[in-house]
């Protein structure tokens, strides 16, 4: 994958969610003062724009690994951030401890057996180019949340500070909201000017998220020893 082919998929990929977060604004909103703004509509919006930042948080990451792994890269070239992330599939069969009464294995062996796995796994990864599963790697754990995020950039060896502390603070607010509404809490009426705040700020995040993604896939930040270029 070229830097200008993800550069063109993440623009396409956010400005239709754009788009459609405006124009369901504009259709709830926008012929109405601020003081006419109904409390149903504004949670509407924010349901919809969480939706949109989950998706868009996800496919930009995914497409990050899709480069990274289009690099064919050897385990010594990678942060170690991304070495993990390679075996989070592993690492999730190690620590998960499922163990069935009907199973063959004992606990102990199966346990010995999940380790020998884990063993051979090292082993193609410093043969083999790293190949990570972005569906395995990049998770949203049932809500995206600051701390998601982080745990996410983390990663990918992207630093979390790239993301201001506003747009993490917007993010948990849109969540919050989110949750509210699905589970019936959230009928009290929603400050129009701390509405509007929140939605310029995700927006803001997305475009932000996406020039993080292409300056660190132009500036190789998922290598051992970041250089400039493409």
């Amino acid at each position: 994958m070229k830097i200008s082919d993800l550069r063109l998929e993440l623009e396409e990929d956010l400005a239709w969610r754009l788009d459609e977060l405006r124009h369901l604004r504009n259709s709830l909103l926008g012929q109405l003062s601020r003081d006419a703004w109904e409390a149903r509509s504004m949670r509407a919006i924010l349901v919809m724009q969480y939706a949109h930042l989950e998706g868009f948080t996800r496919n930009a990451l995914s497409l990050y690994v899709s480069l990274v792994n289009s690099r064919q890269l050897q385990a010594s070239d990678l942060q170690p951030q991304l070495l993990a992330a390679a075996l989070a599939r592993e690492f999730k069969a190690l620590y998960s401890g499922d163990f069935s009464p009907q199973d063959v294995d004992g606990r102990l062996s199966k346990r010995m057996k999940g380790h020998v796995a884990f063993l051979d796994r090292l082993q193609e990864l410093s043969v083999d180019p790293v190949e990570i599963a972005a569906e395995v790697a990049v998770s949203m754990e049932m809500n995206l949340s600051p701390d998601v995020l982080r745990r996410n950039l983390y990663m990918l060896g992207i630093p979390e500070d790239r993301v201001t502390r506003h747009q993490y603070n917007a993010i948990e607010f849109v969540k919050n909201t989110r949750n509210d509404i699905a589970h019936g809490s959230r009928t009290e009426v929603i400050a129009p000017g701390l509405f509007e705040a929140h939605r310029k700020k995700c927006e803001q995040f997305m475009g932000d998220l996406s020039r993080v993604i292409t300056l660190a896939a132009a500036e190789e930040w998922y290598r051992i020893a970041p250089r400039n270029g493409t």
